[in-house]
């Protein structure tokens, strides 16, 4: 079976000494195809093997032409394929590639509607180029938002992409703040409005840069609650309470998960393929991360109630949503009497952000997310170290791990109190 094409791109005088600019050579079933990128670049700035821009610290103009290259080489594959694999003209071919690039006068377009349709054209775009679902979720989630806001700007008129500057950025700080928007949350919103006008000025939809620059986003404050977490002593009350039915798989769940240390994207697909034994006899989980692709072991015997929960159900964690999940897990430790109250702080949108303290009981703030935060604070307060941790749970770095863990405040204030008894 014959090879697909092969983009590729080449410099008008690739020995220059000054910017030249970029062309795609395409040649298919005996044709070929010049098409101007119109992007320019120095020589000097161009890997001739790959045939992209030389990836360098803070140029970000580099980093654009690189991704608007591979948007085109995509956009050659798909072209080529769903003309029946290349019985299409040149001149046609190239008339595709317009569309597809959208190299269209932006009078031809309706100015109040042209960034929502790209909205929904580019999150089309992610998801047929294999985006994760629950990725997509995210945007789609985030993209709603903007699409509500759009709806209401201008009495209704919404905005073009050249009115996107620093004060339509506070109008939509504004409209999330009147929702009663949480701070991380509109803070995704805010960073997908730019991420995706990025993208359409990458495409050549516009050419307005107002919306660049640093601080486009909320910072948040400093202000944290305590880290809501199972220690080894609620742990092991989970593991010996007589249950059945749902709460009897919702327990043995929570347990897999905080003995393990995964996301629950993970621990909650666990089969017997995912365990064996070493030479050593030593009975270890082995996966790789969902979410990032990263190869994962963690020896069963840490905790000593895991591997009794893994025989109950033959090493296969029991099937059930995480909206199910985190509903049974409040209900799971109301039961088990975890109702001490600790301080709980929310931080909502606005033009500065605004912090909301109260104590709630411990109960009511489980989720799915304990488990994997009980798994590494229980082993780092064992006396475990971070470079221990991180390989289990997946973290790049032990401040990202330290961070993550929250303890070092407790910690420091318990050694000087320790010190003084």
């Amino acid at each position: 079976m014959a090879k697909l094409p092969i983009p590729k791109f080449n410099l008008r005088l690739p020995k220059g000494d000054a910017e030249t600019l970029i062309s795609l050579v395409y040649r298919y079933r005996g044709k070929r195809m010049v098409y101007s990128t119109g992007f320019s670049i120095h020589p000097k700035d161009w890997d001739a093997k790959t045939q992209r821009p030389i990836n360098q610290e803070r140029r970000k103009d580099l980093f654009a032409i690189q991704r608007y290259l591979d948007d085109l080489a995509r956009y050659c594959t798909s072209i080529f394929i769903e003309h029946d694999y290349g019985a299409i003209s040149v001149a046609d071919f190239k008339k595709q590639l317009d569309i597809k690039t959208r190299k269209v006068d932006p009078t031809e377009r309706d100015a109040s509607s042209s960034f929502i349709d790209f909205l929904d054209e580019e999150l089309e775009d992610m998801k047929a180029g294999g985006m994760k679902k629950n990725t997509l979720k995210m945007f789609r989630q985030n993209i709603n938002n903007i699409k509500a806001f759009a709806a209401q700007y201008n009495g209704g008129k919404g905005f073009s992409y050249e009115d996107v500057d620093w004060n339509l950025r506070i109008e939509m700080i504004d409209w999330l703040t009147e929702k009663g928007v949480q701070l991380a949350y509109g803070n995704k919103t805010l960073k997908t409005f730019r991420q995706f006008m990025e993208r359409a000025r990458r495409k050549r939809l516009h050419t307005n840069i107002n919306y660049q620059g640093v601080g486009w986003t909320v910072t948040p404050k400093r202000a944290k609650g305590e880290m809501v977490i199972l220690t080894t002593t609620e742990l092991q009350t989970l593991a010996d309470m007589e249950l059945t039915g749902h709460l009897a798989k919702i327990r043995d769940m929570c347990l897999i998960g905080a003995g393990t240390g995964q996301r629950f994207g993970d621990f909650s697909r666990f089969t017997p393929n995912n365990f064996y034994r070493t030479l050593s006899g030593i009975p270890l989980l082995s996966l790789i991360s969902n979410k990032t692709n990263t190869p994962t072991k963690v020896p069963l015997n840490i905790f000593p109630w895991l591997i009794p929960v893994l025989e109950r159900n033959d090493y296969t964690t029991p099937e059930m949503s995480m909206q199910k999940f985190n509903e049974g897990m409040k209900e799971l430790c109301r039961r088990a009497g975890f109702d001490a109250e600790i301080l709980k702080v929310e931080q909502y949108m606005g033009r500065k952000a605004r912090v909301e303290k109260s104590y709630v009981q411990k109960y009511r703030l489980v989720s799915s997310h304990c488990c994997r935060r009980s798994f590494a604070t229980n082993l780092y307060r064992e006396g475990y170290r971070l470079s221990q941790i991180m390989p289990m749970t997946g973290h790049s770095t032990e401040t990202q791990l330290r961070e993550y863990i929250g303890i070092d405040a407790e910690m420091n204030a318990e050694e000087i109190a320790l010190n003084i008894m």
